[in-house]
């Protein structure tokens, strides 16, 4: 099976999303039933050390992936009318996927007043993007293998 400079590209955002999965959220999952205390700052820098540990992370994932990625392919990535349709349809998806997660997000804030001061409104952020993410990816990889 061989993959394209593009699929390979996709794949990279896809085993991002789950090497962030699995390093990630079981902290926000522990931690989801703890308050933002303003009083209290312990939890609040923990979540400080864990975002700037996520930027870390994502930085130097993504430069070491693509670094491979492009000393491994050396052919620019041509685009042709295949590649706008999609393109196009991925964006489609997400954009769908992202207005589903504003309208699950914001009808589980109205309908749960205790959620707001908690650490699972962080996890369910999280999740929800995480999860948007790896769809989209995985739909664009998909349309990419079969067309």
């Amino acid at each position: 099976m061989s993959l394209s400079k593009k699929e390979v590209s996709i794949l990279i955002e896809i085993i991002f999303s789950v090497l962030f999965a699995v390093i990630f959220m079981p902290y926000f999952y522990e931690n989801r039933l703890n308050s933002f205390d303003f009083v209290d700052n312990v939890f609040l820098g923990d979540v400080w050390m864990k975002i700037v540990q996520m930027v870390v992370f994502s930085i130097i994932y993504y430069s070491i992936a693509y670094t491979v990625l492009e000393t491994t392919f050396k052919e620019k990535i041509i685009k042709d009318e295949r590649d706008d349709m999609i393109s196009s349809k991925a964006y489609k998806l997400g954009f769908i996927l992202y207005e589903l997660s504003l309208f699950v997000f914001i009808g589980v804030l109205l309908s749960n007043p205790s959620i707001q001061n908690s650490g699972s409104i962080i996890f369910f952020i999280l999740f929800l993007l995480l999860s948007v993410l790896f769809i989209k990816s995985t739909f664009q990889l998909y349309l990419y293998r079969t067309s």
